[in-house]
């Protein structure tokens, strides 16, 4: 982290610190920081780690991405696509705590956790061209992931985007580099969890322009993580609120198909124009 930013995150603080009508020493209490390292990070002085701006922002109720001043896909969950799977497993792994939770992704596609080991080889493979050294290092640090979304996640809504749909399973570019079983099996399967799986897995289709028009107010509030970038749980019980309404607003209003029989229709749909 650069000195400017190391500036910019103290100043946050501190606009923090004032609006709650807390002190430094509050703080320290509060979040267990020692009272001399808030002072040297409040002073720009000091580059905090990940855990601490954690820490802090939950203390002052702020979202990450509103203490470290990010802008819209700005803040990388992994530096090389091959990497993602290390990241987000340790990343879910502390969101969804000791007794589970649920997933809310507001995305342009599936989610990644829908691949299987053979998928994500391939598109590590074909579409990241990711270095062959990195390949078992890779599927190890995603398998690592799968293992934490089948013990800890609870259920799961996808919100995603019916033209992108289209792209995956009729195998457009990028896809058309990939095994056709494969992109198959992943909806087959996806097609299994939303039929026999009804309490633990949704998926809402929605038209691309309602995703351009409302994903940037969607996902500063509450989203787990998404398209490359990582934005942690909002604390404040308004904007928790809001970004359910505007969910709601996905599944209800906003949404071109909804209901489990018709998404299950669409995705063998698919299958059979393949």
């Amino acid at each position: 982290m650069n000195k400017e930013r190391n500036i910019l995150i103290g100043q946050k603080i501190k606009q923090g610190l004032n609006f709650e009508g807390s002190s430094v020493k509050e703080l320290s209490k509060e979040t267990g920081i020692p009272l001399q390292t808030l002072y040297s990070i409040i002073s720009g002085h000091q580059s905090p780690s990940l855990e601490k701006i954690e820490t802090i922002a939950n203390a002052l109720s702020l979202s990450i991405d509103t203490l470290l001043d990010i802008e819209i896909n700005s803040l990388p969950v992994y530096p090389n696509p091959h990497q993602e799977g290390q990241y987000y497993a340790n990343f879910e792994n502390r969101w969804f705590g000791k007794e589970g939770g649920e997933r809310i992704s507001v995305s342009r596609n599936l989610s990644t956790a829908n691949q299987s080991i053979e998928l994500r080889k391939e598109i590590l493979e074909k579409i990241y061209k990711t270095p062959t050294d990195r390949i078992d290092i890779s599927l190890k640090e995603f398998s690592k992931r799968l293992d934490v979304i089948e013990s800890k996640e609870l259920n799961r809504l996808e919100i995603v985007v019916e033209s992108e749909l289209e792209d995956f399973i009729s195998q457009r570019s990028p896809w058309d580099t990939i095994s056709s079983h494969l992109i198959e099996e992943c909806i087959t399967k996806l097609i299994d969890k939303l039929t026999h799986s009804p309490l633990k897995y949704e998926v809402i289709i929605i038209p691309r322009q309602h995703f351009l028009v409302n994903y940037e107010i969607i996902k500063r509030q509450v989203l787990l993580f998404d398209l490359g970038s990582v934005f942690y749980r909002q604390n404040h019980p308004k904007m928790v609120q809001h970004f359910l309404s505007e969910v709601e607003n996905f599944k209800y209003k906003y949404a071109k198909i909804n209901r489990r029989d018709d998404v299950i229709k669409f995705f063998k749909k698919q299958l059979e124009n393949k």
